[in-house]
């Protein structure tokens, strides 16, 4: 049984705000994907903003409600403008408010850009799921050194062991979903706790003939 929350459109504080490049859409995708799975709610700018938004207004304002600003370093990042100014603004909030706030993800190509010399990140390219363990760590306070030892005994390869790993050291993972997968789930056989979380089984899911391929999908992700 496991945890299912809505997403980002749920909360005033999203755990996490993606700055990437446009050209790297496909690979923002997949890794706030993996997140939700692993218990981060992600403000992702294709699943929030809607037809008639400003784009200017919705995204600042998620950068500033947003507890962490991860910045996509990739093969584009130091010919795209908008990540630029993405980054400055992560960097304001950061001395505003005396505090870790800027997480830069290396992905693919990259060419490490100069403000890395001097800050700690986190590179995805060939340790993706140990990356995440770390991003999923420091976001819900879990501590490095419990982190170093259970991935010394077993690196993640896939998204199950991220859960296996983080249950072993006493976290308790859980889905962050949309509002109709979540409603979708319940539907079929899911159990309510409170107005914004519930349980299901996994097996029961996959299982059920009227459930739809697209939240089958997402189940089959944690094996």
């Amino acid at each position: 049984m496991m945890k299912i929350e809505r997403g980002a459109k749920r909360t005033a504080k999203p755990d996490i705000f993606i700055s990437h490049s446009s050209k790297d859409k496909k690979a923002a995708l997949h890794l706030a994907k993996v997140l939700n799975f692993c218990a981060l709610d992600v403000w992702l700018d294709d699943w929030e903003l809607e037809v008639g938004q400003s784009l200017t207004d919705e995204i600042s304002k998620a950068m500033v409600e947003s507890r962490y600003i991860a910045i996509l370093i990739t093969e584009n990042y130091n010919k795209t403008v908008w990540t630029k100014t993405e980054y400055k603004k992560a960097l304001s909030r950061e001395q505003k408010e005396e505090r870790t706030v800027m997480l830069p993800l290396i992905i693919g190509k990259a060419v490490i850009p100069d403000f890395l010399e001097d800050k700690i990140y986190i590179d995805l390219r060939t340790d993706f799921f140990k990356g995440v363990v770390n991003l999923v760590g420091m976001i819900h306070g879990i501590s490095r050194f419990r982190i170093s030892e259970a991935m010394n005994d077993s690196e993640p390869e896939n998204i199950g062991d991220v859960w296996r790993l983080l249950q072993s050291i006493g976290f308790e993972p859980y889905v962050v979903l949309g509002e109709d997968d979540f409603k979708e789930m319940l539907k079929h056989g899911g159990q309510l706790i409170r107005e914004d979380y519930a349980t299901f089984d996994p097996f029961e899911l996959m299982n059920r003939d009227a459930v739809s391929d697209h939240v089958k999908s997402l189940v089959g992700e944690l094996y």
